[in-house]
């Protein structure tokens, strides 16, 4: 019984880890991965099926007319002077027919729409990437954090244990095992702060590639904090505005309000009833072919294409304002990279200097030649030089992903 007991338990906790287990054993989240599963996470096959709507009125728009044909049948009796009461009957089908080339304007219509509606799908799956690239840049920062943050702890116990040595050889006071052993608990706390944002956001990142977002500590997630490789030069960027979504978008908008104006125009013409009438009347059979023309005189879709031509108008307004935003965008995106650069590197040759840094002030009060207060003093100074550079690393990835993105570029 204890047997079965305890293979019983084993199993269950295998169950129960399997999920997790099967996550870590996966590929690492690399960017080049996160931009392909970007690709099919749950918000870009949103954006997907939106634009199948339109896809699908395209599909219904090539029907011969808008109105369907009538069939009417009537029956009755026919009373003549004679008293005499002979059944009399009558059917007719009218067979709808448009005119002025509504059916294939409602079809040019329907494609443009459908085209600026794949087109703002597209810009809504390149804000699905940049969400995720973004993420994944935060996650990479993150995991420096929690190293920097574990070499600190080991760096506090080092010195906690040089100041427990020297207070027993009378060399220290009390108090500087006091104030490193406070410094080790400060620093513990930093650590498990760290590790519990990387999960945090390491969850966030699975949760938008659609991914499950249990045992998320257990996905490695790997690559450099900055994307390798230089942008494209800036007039390039500029030559090549056309292709953003977001412009092609605005323009695709343009050409559909301007095809929705000619299918309204064209709906100014009747559509004309073809009557096909088959009468009993009396013994005698009687067949009628006529048209039913209905007169645009109240109606003609006035209103309609004055909607449409304004429509227009609004949409031209709204490929300028698109155009205008995005290079003004890329001016932007161009100049926080320049100066993120920059930034990261006037402040990279310091990560040598620091580290050696903090390596000689523990050394100096192991060996006795340094007082503790001047070792904290140095290793805070550390600490927020390298907390400086980690920022001005993860703001030069956030511009550098930024920029590559709305150029258009892949990322590795």
């Amino acid at each position: 019984m204890r047997r079965l007991f305890v293979s019983f338990s084993l199993a269950l906790h295998l169950v129960l880890l399997a999920p997790a287990a099967a996550l870590a054993a996966g590929p690492p989240l690399t960017r080049a991965r996160v931009a392909e599963l970007a690709r099919a996470a749950p918000a870009s096959r949103v954006a997907t099926a939106e634009a199948g709507v339109a896809r699908a009125a395209t599909s219904a728009a090539g029907v011969l007319s808008l109105e369907n044909p009538v069939l009417t049948g009537m029956g009755g009796v026919r009373l003549n002077p004679d008293g005499s009461k002979p059944a009399a009957a009558s059917a007719s089908l009218e067979w709808p027919i448009e005119l002025g080339g509504q059916r294939g304007e409602r079809v040019a219509a329907a494609r443009a729409e459908q085209r600026a509606a794949e087109i703002h799908a597209e810009g809504g799956q390149r804000g699905v990437l940049l969400a995720a690239l973004l993420q994944h840049a935060l996650v990479l920062r993150d995991e420096r954090q929690v190293q920097l943050a574990r070499a600190r702890v080991a760096l506090a116990e080092r010195l906690h244990a040089a100041a427990e040595r020297q207070r027993k050889a009378g060399e220290v006071p009390e108090v500087d095992v006091t104030l490193a052993l406070l410094q080790r608990g400060r620093d513990v706390a930093a650590a498990e702060a760290a590790e519990g944002a990387r999960d945090a956001d390491k969850a966030a990142l699975l949760a938008l590639l659609g991914l499950p977002s249990s045992g998320a500590q257990d996905v490695p997630v790997e690559g450099p904090l900055v994307p390798p490789g230089e942008p494209p030069p800036l007039a390039s960027i500029l030559d090549d505005l056309g292709r953003r979504p977001d412009v092609g978008a605005a323009a695709a908008s343009v050409d559909a309000a301007r095809a929705k104006l000619e299918r309204e125009r064209a709906a100014r013409w009747p559509t004309v009833s073809v009557i096909a009438q088959v009468e009993h009347d009396d013994g005698a059979n009687i067949g009628l072919l006529g048209l039913a023309v209905p007169l645009p005189l109240f109606n003609a879709n006035r209103a309609g294409t004055a909607t449409a031509a304004a429509e227009v108008d609004v949409a031209r307004a709204r490929a300028d304002a698109a155009r205008a935003g995005a290079v003004g965008q890329i001016h932007q995106l161009h100049a926080r990279y320049l100066a993120t650069r920059e930034a990261l590197r006037a402040l990279t040759p310091t990560a040598a200097l620091m580290e050696r840094a903090a390596s000689i002030s523990a050394r100096g009060y192991e060996l006795g030649e340094k007082d503790l207060a001047s070792v904290l003093l140095v290793r805070r100074e550390v600490i927020e030089a390298e907390a400086a550079l980690l920022e001005a690393e993860h703001a030069h990835a956030v511009a550098k992903i930024e920029l590559l993105v709305a150029a258009g570029r892949g990322l590795r």
